[in-house]
């Protein structure tokens, strides 16, 4: 019988290359310029951003698919709405829109596609899925890094220790949850406010005017942010979560210029 694959691969090479690579990257990650937790809009775009300027990254996702809150678009129905404010970042990442009634309309599915393969197409960025962060790594007075487990782990509660990944700045994106900061508040307060009722115009300027650092070395960005300062909620729609990346971007680069 004629074979229609001429290089075939065996199942023990199948293991040793994927094994191989996925550590080499692990290894390489457990020292960061920066830590993002949360592969959502605002944690994928800042990533993006960091790398640019020549910072390494690694973003973590406790989640199989990153992505965020975009893949469902709204109710299931695979479309997001955002602002023309952010027309240019769409060019940017060649995310095609229509426009109409002076919004954009996207497809949630080429959104959060398109915005893991940007991150990806970077040597100084690594991501890693179904990775939680289960606590802070604290040194020097600030924080230094995180504390992680595999997420299945996680999940059925086994014990079985976590190790630590440490990094110059961490950014909390992990959405409506919050987890760094509530993390952070365990051992030094603060004033969680939890995010208000749902208003969309009021929630995508909050988002970006509540990106911000919490700590030394913790920033918080996307519907984390609201969750802290109380900022209102918002559906399907994410100009503010680029625009916080954005601005979590800007204020993380400028304190590792500083220390």
């Amino acid at each position: 019988m004629m074979k229609n694959i001429t290089n075939p691969v065996s199942d023990e090479k199948i293991s040793r290359l994927i094994l191989k690579s996925y550590f080499e990257d692990l290894y390489d990650a457990v020292s960061s310029d920066v830590i993002i937790a949360g592969a959502g809009p605002s944690g994928l775009y800042c990533a993006i951003l960091l790398a640019q300027k020549g910072f390494k990254v690694t973003v973590l996702d406790k989640k199989l698919s990153p992505g965020g809150g975009i893949w469902g678009g709204a109710m299931s129905f695979n479309r997001v709405i955002l602002q023309k404010d952010v027309e240019g970042i769409l060019k940017e990442l060649e995310i095609p829109y229509k426009e109409e009634e002076n919004a954009l309309i996207v497809s949630s599915i080429s959104f959060a596609s398109s915005l893991i393969a940007k991150t990806t197409s970077f040597n100084n960025i690594k991501i890693f899925n179904l990775i939680s962060v289960v606590d802070l790594y604290y040194i020097d007075e600030k924080i230094s890094g995180v504390v992680v487990n595999n997420s299945a782990i996680e999940l059925q509660k086994l014990h079985v220790d976590p190790m630590v990944l440490v990094s110059r700045a961490v950014l909390d994106a992990t959405g409506h949850e919050a987890v760094l900061v509530n993390l952070y508040n365990k051992r030094t307060k603060v004033d969680l406010v939890n995010e208000f009722f749902m208003n969309a115009e009021k929630g995508e300027e909050d988002v970006i005017n509540n990106t911000k650092m919490i700590a030394p070395g913790l920033f918080v960005s996307g519907m984390a942010a609201n969750n802290v300062y109380g900022g209102y909620r918002m559906g399907p729609i994410f100009g503010g979560m680029l625009l916080s990346g954005k601005k979590a971007a800007k204020l993380i680069s400028d304190y590792l210029n500083a220390h």
